[in-house]
């Protein structure tokens, strides 16, 4: 929690502005872990627009976990900032003919801006991984709800709020050992947004 509100109050000028901390989510049964960054165009709040985002399995976490953070432009078109914890376990691994994994993930973020966002994101991860020589590909779908806690003078008259989600993912890597991941998403429905980045050391998250 530390290192969350280290990550928060390290950006200059948040007296306005909102970004959602969860959109898209970027979680892979595949492999979530390592460190990430990734430009994202966010479209879940009404004037949302670019920004920059940090994921990091770090060293001594639990297994299964990591932090996130990012900062862009939100709805008042001045710097927000947020952060967050993503956590998931698996579910069922596959094997071929059928090489589908599935996990269950969680976590929670906060977002300071024009006022404070709580989000608690629950969900499935799913997908499919192949391999041909050194190329390695793999799809995969988030599906769940978020909870929305908005806490402050401006914030909107709906203070709680459970929204679906769904996020549709693609890790690419031309390196067998997958020590550099290029990674693509989309977060569809109420919580749009778009995202491009890539990973280094992703492999898989420590069962």
């Amino acid at each position: 929690m530390r290192t969350l509100l280290f990550m928060l109050m390290a950006v200059p000028g948040l007296a306005a502005a909102q970004l959602a901390p969860d959109s898209p989510r970027l979680v892979s049964p595949h492999g979530s872990g390592g460190l990430g960054v990734h430009w994202v165009r966010a479209e879940t709040l009404p004037g949302d627009d670019a920004a920059l985002v940090a994921t990091w399995a770090m060293p001594g976490l639990p297994v299964g976990m990591r932090l996130r953070g990012g900062a862009g432009k939100g709805a008042s078109g001045v710097n927000a900032a947020f952060g967050g914890i993503d956590y998931q376990r698996p579910l069922m691994r596959g094997a071929a003919p059928r090489p589908f994994d599935l996990d269950w993930q969680s976590g929670v973020g906060l977002s300071i801006g024009d006022y404070t966002l709580v989000t608690i994101p629950v969900g499935l991860t799913g997908g499919v991984s192949w391999t041909s020589g050194t190329v390695w590909m793999a799809p995969y779908v988030t599906a769940g709800v978020a909870a929305d806690l908005r806490i402050g003078d401006q914030a909107p008259q709906r203070e709680f709020e459970v929204s679906p989600s769904l996020d549709v993912g693609l890790d690419l890597s031309f390196d067998i050992d997958r020590k550099l991941v290029l990674r693509a998403a989309a977060a569809l429905g109420d919580r749009q947004a778009v995202s491009l980045g890539i990973a280094v050391g992703l492999g898989r998250l420590k069962r």
